[in-house]
């Protein structure tokens, strides 16, 4: 909302939300002109070209489809759906009603990310050898987000909170390579964390393989008090030169000893973390008539691996 609402090539014209109380409070807000409690009614508004589908995983086909059978464009939040059937009946349908579908996958925005594939691409580290990826997020701050009994904690039904929030970073190294991900050996554990309620703490690790040769390594917790939450990235070259890029404003290129270059990439609001600049992207790609270089088969793969990562348990 806040990003939309900023927008000077984009107007914010209705909002659903199926709890009237959040519903008018964003009405005010943002200085909504329409609103509806349900979906199906917003995707048939004529001012509407476009639609952000942003509701728990479960209901992304299910609303997506509707504004796509409408003629409506839909940027849909990760993960896409529930399962890649559903996914396939997406892409399907957005072919056949010649809409763009475009996955929310904001790393591909996210400043120190950006500035990681310029190095990349660049030749500064020379040919990359491996990737690595380190996510550790609060126990607590997950409890906050989705209560005991909210969706997410329903692992056949969401697929859990691991494969929920892993999407982002699997594609951000699939990007990074320039290349699929072609073998993911993944090791998981749930913990259930009393202190919470009884939420799901999980525990993770991945070593990957990629089509042209690179290899990589995903690290996930979520059952980590809030001191130790980190957010890593670690790329290293042939040059034997390694990039680092923490959290969303920092990244650093270890050069030859003692030389590294610094860049602090830090943006505020809704382009911290690439909100803002992946949305005005998606309305220049409507405008301009032109496909987004994200597409949905992108997000497709990262379902792919978050799947088999989440679900390494059985």
């Amino acid at each position: 909302m806040p990003a939309f609402a900023t927008m000077d090539n984009a107007q914010l014209v209705a909002v659903a939300d199926a709890d009237e109380v959040r519903l008018g409070k964003v009405q005010k807000k943002y200085g909504v002109k329409t609103t509806y409690q349900d979906y199906k009614q917003l995707v048939a508004d004529p001012d509407i070209q476009a639609v952000v589908v942003s509701l728990p995983t479960a209901l992304h086909a299910a609303a997506s489809l509707a504004a796509i059978e409408a003629g409506k464009h839909v940027l849909c939040e990760m993960p896409l759906a529930s399962n890649l059937q559903d996914v396939d009946r997406m892409i399907e349908a957005a072919d056949k009603a010649r809409v763009t579908l475009m996955p929310s996958l904001t790393f591909h925005f996210t400043p120190n990310y950006v500035k990681a594939k310029e190095l990349i691409d660049s030749g500064k580290l020379g040919n990359i050898s491996t990737l690595m990826y380190r996510e550790f997020i609060p126990a607590k701050d997950l409890a906050m987000q989705w209560p005991v009994g909210c969706w997410v904690w329903d692992i056949e039904k969401s697929g859990g909170p691991l494969y929920t929030l892993a999407v982002w970073s699997i594609d951000l190294l699939r990007w990074l390579a320039g290349s699929d991900i072609v073998e993911v050996h993944p090791t998981t554990k749930y913990t259930k964390l009393a202190k919470y309620g009884g939420t799901l703490g999980y525990d993770a690790a991945a070593s990957l393989r990629f089509a042209n040769g690179m290899v990589g390594c995903l690290q996930y917790s979520g059952s980590v008090t809030h001191a130790a939450s980190a957010s890593r990235l670690e790329v290293i070259g042939d040059s034997t030169y390694m990039l680092d890029a923490s959290h969303n404003d920092k990244c650093t290129l270890f050069a030859e000893d003692p030389f590294k270059s610094e860049w602090d990439v830090k943006q505020l609001g809704a382009r911290m973390w690439g909100h803002q600049q992946q949305d005005e992207y998606f309305v220049k790609c409507l405008q301009d008539g032109t496909k987004p270089s994200i597409t949905a088969l992108d997000g497709r793969k990262a379902m792919n691996i978050a799947d088999k990562i989440a679900r390494a348990t059985k």
